[in-house]
């Protein structure tokens, strides 16, 4: 959707897109499609928690209906991550990465860097190599002696 100069409404066309396009890894995501959702996810969590805990008398200690939110969420995040990194000329299994010590201060970086889709071409469909996980044998006369 285009909606003009409202840049409210571009921030909310962000957000519900990024729910449109749950299933989606193998598109792009800019830089701003990414970080405004994920800027008000949170705030949509508080929100719900707050409803919910005014409607169901829950105390702040409880967990309310809103946790399913929170699931989809990650699932949500997940996919726009695998999106971003796409847009920046990376595989989105570098999303991975973040499971790793210090591996989020790596992605924080990638993610706020500007997008490539400009100068890149389109990410290329990933096959598999010929014979994964198979280690070619080499025969002795085949190896170069001015590796070793």
């Amino acid at each position: 959707m285009n909606w003009g100069y409202y840049p409210a409404m571009k921030v909310i066309d962000y957000y519900l897109d990024s729910w449109r396009r749950f299933r989606d890894f193998q598109g792009r995501t800019t830089r701003p499609a990414f970080w405004w959702p994920f800027l008000i996810h949170p705030i949509v969590f508080l929100v719900l928690g707050g409803i919910f805990a005014a409607i169901l008398g829950l105390s702040t200690d409880q967990a309310g209906p809103e946790v399913v939110y929170a699931i989809a969420y990650v699932w949500v995040l997940i996919t726009l991550g695998v999106r971003r990194l796409h847009d920046m000329g990376r595989k989105g299994t570098w999303l991975l990465l973040g499971l790793v010590p210090f591996g989020n201060l790596v992605l924080l970086y990638w993610l706020v860097q500007p997008s490539t889709s400009e100068t890149n071409p389109p990410m290329p469909d990933y096959e598999d190599p010929p014979h994964p996980g198979r280690i070619p044998i080499i025969g002795p006369d085949e190896i170069d002696p001015g590796v070793m």
